[in-house]
């Protein structure tokens, strides 16, 4: 794999503005802006997506995360590697969170939302917030042990 090309360049960007982008989504949201934080959120999460899925298949067809972490220099690989476990936990478990709350809401808007529904939106939503938000810097950290030190 090479160093920086443009999958990992257009991937880390679209990662560390996601969490920008989504709270002022919910700023559209709190003004009563449902229509345009809905379509906010479902843009945003499809560019994640593909954004992502970019990356992954860029690692995959270079040799893997092993090819991926061997960029890193020596004495920051060990590090890299832990970080890059807990980054991808993380962000798998928002992007689920994210993909999941995004086809509930889609399917109850309107009927349900706002109702008994829009408690647990406005948890899961902070909730994949905080997770874009630690994917975020996660990613930065692995873009500087991998690409910078």
């Amino acid at each position: 794999m090479n160093r920086i090309d443009a999958i990992v360049t257009a991937t880390y960007v679209v990662t560390v503005v996601a969490p920008f982008a989504s709270l002022a989504s919910v700023r559209l949201a709190r003004r009563g802006a449902h229509d345009a934080h809905r379509l906010a959120q479902a843009t945003l999460l499809v560019v994640c997506w593909i954004a992502v899925l970019a990356l992954e298949l860029r690692i995959r067809f270079a040799g893997g995360s092993g090819a991926f972490l061997a960029q890193a220099s020596a004495p920051v690989q060990t590090w890299a590697g832990r970080l890059l476990i807990v980054h991808i936990g993380v962000a798998v478990a928002t992007y689920v969170t994210w993909t999941w709350l995004a086809l509930a809401s889609w399917r109850r808007f309107g009927a349900q939302l706002p109702g008994s529904f829009s408690r647990r939106h406005r948890r899961l939503g902070w909730l994949v917030l905080g997770g874009l938000g630690f994917t975020a810097a996660s990613a930065t950290g692995m873009y500087a042990l991998v690409f910078v030190v």
